[in-house]
């Protein structure tokens, strides 16, 4: 029972202000914008919101929190990580093709700020990661090196909340996805600061197996 519900929140948390985002965008943009605004932008955006709320979740289920231990397997929560990290990091990576194909075929060009290089920078580390977590024995990393690798993907969160903050097309422009991102920044705070008394980086077994 308690399973359930928590993963049904966990469904509907990022689907009812996507929802919402893709009704107003539909009313707001239908009569102007063509064919290369719903093949590549929508799904962009959409792709965005999604994998930002599953780093989230990739971010909780590795961060024992004692709730979650009550309800969910410690087994199972790493491999519910390591594969939303997976569908995650795709999904992602496909927001910034996408954005990067649409802004070839609407402007003619690549058009690069600082904000996009926030999401460049973000989406590197967030590869490395997914790589890390994917190759790690044809890779044959260290401990160190994955560990290091693992936890310069902290910084991915924050940096990809200021890339969206400061790009704000669909964060700032409507509330329900606004209110999702602060939300989840500050959770993400609260449980960073935790694991950082709690002294996260001590020492810690490699995986053997990331797939099981």
């Amino acid at each position: 029972m308690k399973k359930g519900i928590v993963t049904g929140i966990a469904v509907l948390l990022p689907l009812i202000p996507l929802t919402a985002w893709l009704m107003s965008s539909w009313d707001e943009f239908s009569a102007q914008l063509g064919f290369w605004f719903y093949a590549l932008y929508v799904p962009a955006r959409s792709f965005g919101l999604l994998g930002f709320v599953l780093m989230f979740y990739q971010f909780m289920l590795a961060s024992r929190i004692p709730a979650l231990d009550s309800v969910f397997p410690r087994a199972q929560q790493l491999k519910t990580h390591r594969t939303l990290g997976k569908i995650g990091g795709v999904m992602i990576l496909c927001h910034g093709l996408f954005m990067l194909i649409f802004d070839v075929i609407s402007l003619g060009a690549i058009g690069f700020t600082f904000e996009k290089l926030l999401g460049i920078i973000a989406l590197f580390l967030l590869i490395n990661a997914v790589i890390a977590a994917w190759f790690i024995r044809p890779l044959q990393l260290s401990q160190k090196a994955w560990r290091g690798i693992h936890i310069l993907a902290y910084l991915v969160f924050p940096i990809v909340f200021v890339h969206a903050i400061l790009i704000g097309t669909t964060v700032r422009g409507y509330a329900p996805v606004r209110w999702l991102f602060i939300v989840l920044l500050a959770a993400y705070v609260v449980i960073l600061v935790r694991r950082l008394i709690a002294n996260p980086f001590a020492a810690k077994p490699r995986p053997a197996d990331p797939q099981s």
